[in-house]
Order: C-alpha cells, then sequence, then structure tokens
C-alpha cells in the first residue's frame, strides 16, 4: 500500500486539502472556499468554524481520490500573525483577528512606551506592527476583558485546526510563535519579560513544538467528521511562510525563493536571524526550530501588475489572450523600458520603507514611448521591488546562491526570466508553484512520521519544472536599471506624503 500525506492548507480565501505519495506527486487537491469578514476601523476576521467546515468539507470531497487507510500522516500549513482566543475546551471566544487586520495602532503605541523599537528588533527580529499578535491581545484586554479573563490559550490558524483534529488546543509550532511579536529569537522562548512588563498573562501561551511533532492523532470524533481513520498521526504544522519556503525547494542555509502572489516576498534560509540596523528585514523561525528565514517583503506584487492591467493597459479584467498579448508586447521591449520606472507602491511598502504613505508611481514617459515600453515597466517595476529586498539581505552579509520562484507568477512567460536576468542567478520553477505551502506541509509531516530523515531530503522530491540562466549582458543593463530604481523613492517620497494627505481629505 502507498505512502500517503494529505495535507490542510488554510489560507486567506479558502483550505486547500491535498493528497501527496513520499515522492511528492500530487494525487488529488480540492479547495473548500470562504471569506473574511471585514469591518471598519481596520477589523478583518475569520472564525475558527470556518475553518474547521471547510477541513471537513475539502477532505471529503477529495475521498474518491485516494484509499484513506493509505494516509501515513497529516500535515498543516495555515496563515501567520492572527490572534484566535480559546477557552478550557478549545472553544473560540472571539474571531480570529487574522494578518490582515490593523485595529490594534494604539496597542503598538503601547508596546513602543516599554521598549524602543530597535530593542524590540533585536530581540524579536521584528518591527512592532499591527499584524502581530501581541497588539490584538492588548486590542482585546482593552476592548473585549470579558473575552480576555476567559482565555485559556491564544492560538494562530493551523495550531486551531490541529486542535480540531487532536482535540489539543494548547500547541504551536516555532514559525508561528516567531511572528506573534512576543517571541525571543535568539534562545526560541516567549518573551516573558516583555510580557510581564506589559501585564500580559504568560499562562495563555501554547506550547511551542517543531512544525514535524507528529505526538497528536487524529481523534475519533475529527475522524468521523472528515470520513478518516482514526489515529493517523497529525504533524504540528508550520505558518504558511515557512511552509513555502520548503515547498519552493529550499532546505539549506544560502538558498532562497520568491513568492509572487498578491503580496511578494524573497526569503531565504540562514543560520541565524538578520539584525539589520535599518530593520528593513525581518526573521523567523523554520519549521525545524534550528534555522531562519530571513524575508523582505513587497505589499503589492501580482497585485499591482494586475490593477494595472485592468485600469491602466487594458480597461477591463484580463483573461488568459490578454495575458499572452501583455507578455507578447513586454518581451518586445527593451530592458529598462527606455528609462519608464514603475513602483509597485500602490499599498505603501514594507521592505525597505515600511511607510504607508507610498504611492503607486509610473514615471519617465516621454512622447517617444510606446504601449509595449509602459506594459514592460510594470513587469519590471515588481522584479525590482523584489531584487531590492535581495539587496538588503546583501548588505547583511545574506548572500544567496539560487533562487526559485513560486506563486501564480511562477507561470507568467515574462517573470521567470526577468528574474533571473535582474538577479543574476539561476531560477528554478517548481513543476507545481502554487502547491508551495501545502508541499513544505507535507515535509514536514513526512519527516515526524519518518517518511524522510531530512528535511533537505523531503526537498529532494520537489520536481523542478525547468531552470533559467542569466543572460549577463542583460544582467548588466539591469544594474544600471536597479540604481536608478532603487534612488526614486528618496526622490520623490517628500511628494507622497502630500499626496496622502491630500487624498484624506478628498478620497
Amino acid at each position: 500500500m502507498p505512502e500517503l500525506i494529505l495535507t490542510l492548507d488554510a489560507g486567506t480565501t479558502g483550505l486547500k486539502c491535498s493528497v501527496f505519495t513520499r515522492e511528492g506527486a500530487v494525487v488529488g487537491a480540492c479547495t473548500a472556499a470562504y471569506g473574511v469578514n471585514y469591518y471598519g476601523e481596520g477589523k478583518a476576521e475569520q472564525t475558527a468554524e470556518q475553518f474547521y467546515a471547510a477541513a471537513v468539507q475539502a477532505v471529503r470531497q477529495l475521498l474518491p481520490a485516494f484509499d484513506p487507510k493509505a494516509v501515513t500522516v497529516i500535515g498543516l500549513s495555515g496563515t501567520m500573525n492572527g490572534c484566535l482566543p480559546v477557552d478550557e475546551e478549545g472553544s473560540a471566544l472571539y474571531p480570529n483577528m487574522i494578518h490582515a487586520d490593523t485595529r490594534a495602532a494604539a496597542e503598538v503605541e503601547e508596546i513602543r512606551s516599554v521598549i524602543d523599537d530597535e530593542t524590540y528588533y533585536a530581540r524579536t527580529a521584528n518591527r512592532p506592527a499591527v499584524n502581530y499578535t501581541l497588539p490584538k491581545l492588548l486590542w482585546l484586554r482593552k476592548h473585549e476583558p470579558q473575552v480576555y479573563g476567559k482565555i485559556r490559550t491564544v492560538l494562530n490558524t493551523k495550531d486551531a485546526i490541529y486542535g480540531f483534529l487532536t482535540g489539543n488546543f494548547r500547541r504551536t509550532d516555532y514559525s508561528d510563535a516567531s511572528l506573534t511579536g512576543m517571541f525571543r529569537i535568539a534562545d526560541g522562548q516567549w518573551d516573558t519579560e516583555l510580557l510581564r512588563e506589559l501585564d500580559i498573562r504568560c499562562d495563555i501561551l501554547p506550547e511551542i513544538v517543531p512544525s514535524h511533532n507528529t505526538e497528536g492523532r487524529l481523534a475519533k470524533k475529527a475522524a468521523e467528521l472528515l470520513g478518516l481513520p482514526a489515529g493517523i498521526p497529525v504533524s504540528m504544522g508550520a505558518g504558511d511562510g515557512s511552509c513555502a519556503t520548503h515547498g519552493a525547494g529550499v532546505a539549506l542555509p544560502g538558498e532562497a525563493y520568491c513568492n509572487v502572489g498578491s503580496s511578494a516576498w524573497l526569503a531565504m534560509l540562514a543560520d541565524h536571524p538578520a539584525q539589520d540596523p535599518e530593520r528593513r528585514v525581518f526573521s523567523f523561525a523554520d519549521m525545524d526550530g534550528v534555522h531562519f528565514n530571513i524575508c523582505g517583503t513587497v505589499q503589492c506584487g501580482a497585485a499591482a501588475f494586475d490593477w494595472a492591467a485592468e485600469k491602466l493597459l487594458l480597461g477591463h479584467k484580463p483573461e488568459k489572450a490578454d495575458f499572452a498579448m501583455l507578455e507578447k508586447a513586454a518581451m518586445e521591449a527593451p530592458v529598462g523600458s527606455r528609462g519608464i520606472f514603475f513602483l509597485p507602491t500602490l499599498m505603501g511598502e514594507r521592505t525597505p520603507w515600511w511607510t504607508p504613505d507610498a504611492k503607486g508611481t509610473l514615471i519617465g514617459m516621454t512622447p517617444g514611448h510606446d504601449r509595449k515600453e509602459v506594459i514592460r515597466a510594470v513587469y519590471e517595476g515588481v522584479v525590482q521591488a523584489l531584487h531590492q529586498c535581495g539587496a538588503v539581505m546583501e548588505e547583511n552579509g545574506l548572500r544567496y546562491r539560487s533562487l526559485s520562484l513560486i506563486g501564480g507568477g511562477a507561470s507568467s512567460g515574462v517573470w521567470p526570466q526577468m528574474f533571473a536576468d535582474a538577479f543574476g542567478l539561476p531560477v528554478t520553477l517548481p513543476a507545481e508553484p502554487r502547491a508551495a505551502t501545502s508541499l513544505g506541509a507535507a515535509a514536514a509531516a513526512g519527516v515526524g512520521a519518518g517518511l524522510y530523515t531530512s528535511y533537505a531530503e523531503a526537498a529532494s522530491f520537489v520536481t523542478k519544472k525547468a531552470e533559467l540562466t542569466p543572460d549577463m549582458e542583460k544582467y548588466a543593463a539591469y544594474q544600471d536599471h536597479f540604481e536608478v530604481y532603487r534612488s526614486l523613492y528618496g526622490r520623490i517620497c517628500s511628494a507622497y506624503e502630500v499626496i496622502s494627505r491630500y487624498q484624506e481629505r478628498h478620497v
């Protein structure tokens, strides 16, 4: 009987159930969609019940594609930076305040009142920010004191699913813990000193275990709901960022990948967290609890391209044929688009400026330019934004030897070669670039179940579709282009501030 790995990956808009062979082949996949409840004041919530119902729906729908008795282990992944308080029985006391929730701005300032940004970054390898769990907990204490007083544990998305499957609602893994804003990156423990200064109860924090921990077993009640045999080992799993790293085939320090989705990021594995003096990149623990993911994040990646395609270039939502036309036009334009530059900063920017004021910018047009060069400039803007993340890493002595490309952008007919040419590195395209988080969850589960001896062995089963080599002449041209690109923000940031104030009054 084949050894199968079943994974549950809870994303922002749905939960994906996938089944893999030990060799990484996809037996089947199915997604159960759900929504996000957006309210005023930056609130973005999902309920635990949404995750549980989606898990049941997705597994049940996929059951005809595999033999349930062949499932050796279950792996988990989910969105990070959440705040889901549960009681002693594991019942949710309040909706999950997900990564997109920004209501806790005042609580960020409360954190800053007891610890300065430099010390906070040194201890957590992150900036104090509204996205993290810590300010959301402070918000709950202030605005929902009855909820806060009943909290037994505060969880992230995949932790709640782990509890639903196993009955244990008191665990998390190193990756999710390290992006809560209350984790000491140096020794891998909760920062109890900081929590005491903020008067946060330390007893509500879950136990931290490696992602490949498989002590949990599928409980009878959950097994009946899912249609699976009870007793299957359930790995702790990891946050989607850490899972994507391993699903991209990255397993050793010095390897890196770019995820080009709605937002985009460049991440690499390292032996130590980054300590950038300007705090432009951040770090979080890897699934193994030993290594670290160093990450630079672009607020708008493919989302910026999609906006430009629909609102600027086409005038309607693009279809498949439109993308083919745009790609053809971009490839007919020269490197650097003859001096047209696009900054994909439609929603502000994280790395390297960490500002909400930056605006999307298309600059450099003259009467001599044509539409093809505008189209290419949009593609190049996303690539150079991620190249900028890589440059920050290199400034901190973090060098990577290779680059894997995942997410929807990996399916582009333009971006993969453009990344190779702009970075001057070989770019690997996995065969399943949209399945990276599920593959990462499978890697952790497989290591925990003994199907793989190491994460490196698990990564060897990530099938490569292609490896692109850089055109060094184009690389030289992109170096010149990049120097201009990275200087633009500093030259026009004061204009962004003026525009932001104007838009606050009139938009």
